[in-house]
């Protein structure tokens, strides 16, 4: 009895402790957890009742909600009910920041109207996730949603369904006069006038600085897809060139992967991850970032990026454009060149191994990259290196060189580059490279692999550091480990006495 007492004491002292603890460093605990777990605190005593509604930050999700049923066969009725009362309870407290992700099942209208209040109640901050089939988007169309936008700063709307979703963020007089950040993801515009609505959205965010778009489908857009803004510098566009599971994951939920929390199959069209645009521009003087996955256009009409820092680029050729390639009488319709030309500011580039080659087949020229000083390069074997050795020629500023990879497609055209044809050339690009120190990610130490490093080691006079990171996912070839390859690659012949070598393994 008195361990139990004992016991008992220390709890109340603990929860004593804490109920004296000021009521903003209690909110900023509170801060931590979830809209549901924060309001789960009320029933700890008095002075924790009505403390979650002091909270500026509002998350409403409704998989919080959802037992380990299939998803479909949840009834949305509780999370509802709890949306309901915790902005009844919230009625007399501002929110900066509003989130709502929901599936099937949830009254869109009602989610419409929570918005509406959290806009009314100075939300500068809002994520509008619809997890719901594209044949009952149209029903989550709320008129008048983002009337009282006008304070927004921050803004991500996404849908999960590849059917067309006319929202209201596109009203005529809707205007987001604070706006700086908008994300759409797979929010598909109208496909005939979609060029004209996306760039009356653009027009109306004067103050617009970032913005990201995730499988936008501009494809089909009749005038071509363009971008034109004077005021953003951070510009992400994610086509849909291809299906990757972080889609699938946007689309389904979290930890659903093996269950249609949908009630149905997602339907993917025939022409999913295969469609083209016609004509790109990006009218962005002033834009400092550029993320771009797309497939290559037919032409980039416009493209000011007079600013430009960093890009990083995945541009590649779809399966029509790589047949056309590879037949004998290729003659390319799609050029790519102003894309490359317009970048040529930039301080760090990143390629993926599509855009390597679309540089290869789909430029006239490459430009002279004046201010770079750090080239990123990803590989795979089913690509060349056809571009790389004009593009290090280019680059005569060049610092950092990083690989992520080695495995490429042998071809005549990168044995400037490489060993891979003429190992026993005297002439290379690399022995007028600037590159000071050179990185290799995900290295295998296969017998290629480890021939191609020598290679840039007897070739590239002024690199002063080789570091090497082992995948642990390749099987070593004749089980070579750490301490073998740095000997190994110690004793091989180099340009540069400085070259420090330094290989670990993560």
């Amino acid at each position: 009895m008195d361990l139990k007492r004992r016991k008992h004491g220390k709890e109340n002292e603990v929860g004593g402790a804490i109920n004296k603890l000021p009521e903003d460093l209690r909110c900023h605990i509170l801060s931590f957890l979830s809209t549901k777990e924060a309001a789960s605190t009320s029933v700890l005593s008095k002075s924790w009742r009505d403390l979650f509604t002091l909270l500026p930050s509002l998350d409403l999700d409704d998989s919080t909600f959802m037992p380990d049923q299939r998803p479909e066969e949840c009834k949305r009725t509780s999370f509802m009910e709890f949306g309901n009362r915790v902005l009844a309870l919230h009625s007399n407290s501002p929110i900066t920041k509003f989130s709502v992700r929901c599936h099937k099942g949830v009254d869109s209208y009602l989610v419409g109207d929570w918005i509406v209040k959290a806009l009314r109640r100075g939300a500068t901050d809002v994520t509008l996730i619809l997890l719901f089939p594209s044949r009952l988007l149209h029903t989550c169309t709320h008129p008048n949603i983002f009337f009282h936008g006008q304070n927004l700063i921050k803004l991500k709307v996404g849908c999960g369904g590849l059917g067309p979703f006319q929202h209201s963020l596109f009203r005529e007089d809707v205007i987001f006069t604070k706006l700086r950040t908008l994300h759409l993801n797979s929010i598909d515009i109208s496909r005939h006038y979609g060029d004209v609505i996306f760039a009356r959205l653009l027009s109306k965010c004067p103050v617009l600085e970032e913005l990201i778009v995730n499988c936008i489908k501009w494809h089909g857009w009749i005038s071509g897809a363009s971008v034109s803004s004077s005021t953003l510098k951070r510009l992400t566009i994610d086509c849909e060139h291809y299906y990757h599971e972080s889609d699938y994951m946007l689309r389904h939920g979290p930890d659903e992967e093996d269950s249609d929390n949908l009630g149905e199959p997602l339907v993917v069209p025939a022409h999913f991850g295969t469609q083209k645009p016609r004509f790109v521009s990006f009218d962005t003087p002033n834009l400092i970032y550029l993320n771009y996955a797309d497939f290559v256009a037919l032409n980039y009409a416009l493209v000011k990026l007079d600013s430009l820092v960093e890009a990083r680029l995945d541009v590649g050729p779809n399966q029509g454009q790589m047949r056309a390639r590879d037949s004998d009488e290729f003659e390319a319709p799609w050029d790519a060149t102003n894309l490359i030309m317009g970048i040529h500011n930039v301080q760090t580039l990143h390629l993926t191994s599509d855009t390597l080659e679309v540089i290869a087949d789909f430029c006239k020229m490459v430009p002279v990259f004046h201010n770079l000083n750090h080239l990123s390069i990803e590989s795979d074997d089913e690509r060349g290196w056809h571009a790389l050795p004009l593009l290090l020629i280019n680059c005569p500023s060049l610092q950092t060189l990083v690989f992520h990879g080695l495995y490429h497609r042998v071809t005549d055209g990168c044995g400037d580059a490489c060993d891979c044809i003429s190992p026993w050339s005297s002439s290379s690009c690399l022995s007028s490279c600037p590159v000071k120190i050179l990185k290799i990610l995900n290295f295998g130490a296969t017998c290629g692999e480890m021939s191609l490093v020598k290679h840039f080691l007897k070739k590239m006079p002024l690199l002063e550091q080789l570091a090497i990171v082992l995948d642990l996912d390749a099987s070593l070839e004749e089980d070579l480990r750490l301490s073998q390859v740095f000997e190994d690659l110690r004793m091989a012949p180099r340009a540069s006495p400085k070259c420090k070598l330094e290989v670990v393994n993560y």
